[in-house]
């Protein structure tokens, strides 16, 4: 897998801060609103090995404390929410009905949240909706942080585990050369892959980072 020269070339492209070495480590972090936004892998260790999820996270503050998950896009999330709008309490969140207006992303996602009416105002987001069915494959997670600050932290995060390879699908990422190659003595060789990155990399990142982007809009575009 080749996620530090892709990351490494998107910043080139994009601007930020680049940290990484040799071995999937990298850290790409870009500015939001003099707000860090930072992406990177998120490991776990399972029984078949090492798993790899693309996250990005960025960090806001809100007067009172509120949570906000939203699941990937499933068929059978539809009959889950049909569960859990009969029974509103259950695993202690709020439940939005799967016919809660916004049939194209609430209907195959799983969405809970401890305020159910500010939630209504968030999903009222054009910007978040679209960011939303744009990324079918993402999960979105909105968590209070420690203290008295009303801080909170957004975290998309890809719902499968991602691996080398470039797949014929918007959802795929292209992670298919290693570093080696990257670093090849050919120049031609090396513009080439820097322009396959580019192609096939640079859209799929936008996407996921504009998720991210717009549900820090829709949380502070109201008062809780």
């Amino acid at each position: 897998m080749a996620w530090n020269q892709c990351l490494y070339q998107y910043c080139k492209a994009r601007g930020g801060q680049y940290l990484g070495g040799r071995e999937d480590d990298g850290l790409l972090v870009l500015a939001w609103k003099d707000r860090p936004l930072a992406v990177d892998l998120l490991r776990i260790n399972g029984r078949s090995g090492s798993l790899s999820y693309v996250q990005a996270r960025i960090p806001l503050t809100l007067a009172k404390p509120y949570a906000l998950s939203i699941g990937p896009e499933k068929v059978l999330s539809s009959g889950v929410n049909s569960v859990l709008r009969a029974v509103p309490g259950l695993a202690g969140h709020a439940a939005l009905p799967a016919d809660f207006g916004f049939p194209e992303v609430t209907k195959k996602r799983l969405i809970r949240s401890d305020n159910h009416s500010f939630t209504k105002l968030v999903l009222g987001s054009l910007e978040l909706r679209n960011a939303l069915a744009a990324c079918p494959g993402e999960k979105l997670e909105l968590r209070p942080g420690p203290g008295e600050e009303g801080l909170h932290l957004i975290t998309v995060a890809t719902a499968s585990a991602i691996g080398g390879g470039m797949i014929d699908s918007d959802e795929s990422w292209y992670l298919g050369d290693d570093y080696d190659t990257f670093n090849s003595s050919s120049q031609a060789e090396t513009a080439r892959i820097a322009r396959q990155i580019e192609a096939a990399f640079f859209p799929r990142m936008d996407r996921f980072l504009d998720l991210a982007r717009a549900a820090w809009n829709a949380v502070t575009q109201w008062p809780i």
